[in-house]
C-alpha cells in the first residue's frame, strides 16, 4: 500500500501544493517538494537514493517511481 500524505508543519499559499510524505508499505520512502515545474523527491530511506532529488511532474509520478524502486529492490533481495 502506498500512501502519500500532506506533512502538516510546511507552510504553503492556496495556490501552491503541498509538501508530501510518501510511504510504500510502513516504510517512508521520502517526500515529494513542489517547486516549478513539478515536485522534487527526497529520500529518507537509503533503497530509495537512487531517486533522491529528482524532479517528477507530480507526487502520483514519484510515489509510482518510489513504489517500482521498492518492488526491484525486494526482487533483488529473494
Amino acid at each position: 500500500m502506498t500512501r502519500v500524505q500532506p506533512y502538516a508543519p510546511v507552510l504553503f499559499s492556496e495556490q501552491e501544493a503541498p509538501t508530501r510524505v510518501i510511504e510504500i508499505g510502513d516504510l517512508t520512502a521520502g517526500i515529494a517538494v513542489p517547486e516549478r515545474g513539478g515536485v522534487r523527491f527526497f529520500s529518507s530511506e537509503r533503497r530509495f537514493d537512487g531517486l533522491d532529488g529528482t524532479l517528477f511532474r507530480n507526487v502520483e509520478q514519484a510515489a509510482r517511481a518510489a513504489r517500482d524502486k521498492s518492488r526491484a529492490t525486494r526482487l533483488r533481495a529473494v
